[in-house]
């Protein structure tokens, strides 16, 4: 614990043996290595802890610009993909242009335009439903097994989309 409170005594001293009186002896230019900002002490240990600091700033903001600019990027690429509906394959390398066929198909059987807000999917979902349930729907044979059908196709179209909204996953029949 000593050897703190020395090297402390030793730095503090430093700083009130600049001659400018400037705190770390700032003053622009004048540091070997081209940086800025910080001219020699002569104190060997404030020195070494001053070009520490510098490297590791220096380092820190160049890795956090590298952070920013790939964080952009991507959410670049994600917009792009958004604009074009380009939603592609979970889970797969090979990404089609385009959204799946079966997805499409789905929102077209709900009578609605792919990419439709979820809330939206559901509503519509529900209105198709109660006009065509075959409770409702049972006046003859024929009528019944034509409104389960269509029921099935409804109930078939709204699990593939849910799911494709919860997990990302098209559903394979």
């Amino acid at each position: 614990m000593d050897q703190i409170f020395d090297r402390f005594e030793r730095l503090f001293k430093s700083w009130l043996n600049d001659e400018a009186g400037n705190l770390f002896g700032a003053r622009p230019g004048g540091h070997p290595g081209g940086r800025t900002g910080f001219r020699s002490s002569g104190d060997p240990d404030l020195d070494a802890a001053m070009s520490e600091l510098d490297d590791f700033l220096d380092n820190d903001r160049t890795e956090t610009e590298k952070r920013e600019a790939e964080r952009e990027r991507r959410e670049r690429e994600e917009a792009e993909r958004r604009r074009r509906g380009d939603y592609g394959y979970a889970g797969s390398s090979a990404r089609p242009s385009g959204p799946h066929p079966k997805l499409v198909q789905a929102y077209r059987t709900l009578g609605l335009a792919y990419g439709t807000p979820f809330p939206e999917v559901k509503a519509a979902y529900k209105k198709l439903l109660m006009a065509n349930h075959p409770d409702r729907n049972s006046a003859t044979p024929d009528q019944l097994k034509r409104s389960t059908e269509i029921s099935a196709l409804i109930n078939d179209a709204y699990n593939r989309i849910e799911i494709w909204n919860s997990t990302g996953k098209v559903a394979e029949d």
